[in-house]
């Protein structure tokens, strides 16, 4: 009966935690990315295989702290729609939905926290394949 409880309440625990989160569920297969970066800021490339859901990428940073950095992404896709948002700190969200054989363009400035900052991808179909995107900031 004892181990019993404890498995109740380590579900319980694990289903609280589950909802604080941002609200961003998904899930990528096959992610890649490369940061380099400089004194000014940085350049990101990277892929996903397949994304479904909402997923959110941290983008690394060589300067750590709190501050704001201005944020260019390019992306496409080879199947089914995204959405790339930014969330700037007063939480206003820029964003564009590329569909295949388009490539999408979004610029914003966006909170860094610690050595990174994020960059949210968003499947509009059941499951988005092919996808690519460069990431390109400056500090302030």
């Amino acid at each position: 009966m004892k181990k019993i409880w404890h498995i109740l309440i380590l579900i319980l625990a694990i289903l609280i935690i589950s909802a604080c989160g941002e609200g961003i569920q998904g899930s990528v297969m096959g992610s890649r990315q490369q940061c380099s970066s400089n004194l000014n800021g940085g350049h990101c490339e990277g892929s996903f295989k397949k994304l479904s859901g909402t997923y959110s990428e941290d983008m690394s940073m060589t300067r750590s702290g709190f501050y704001q950095v201005e944020v260019e992404v390019i992306a496409s896709v080879e199947e089914g729609e995204l959405r790339v948002f930014l969330v700037d700190p007063e939480g206003n969200e820029t964003s564009s939905i590329a569909m295949p054989g388009q490539t999408i363009e979004i610029h914003g400035n966006v909170e860094a926290n610690y050595e990174s900052f994020r960059v949210y991808f968003e499947a509009l179909t059941e499951e988005v394949k092919g996808i690519a995107y460069t990431v390109d900031y400056t500090y302030p």
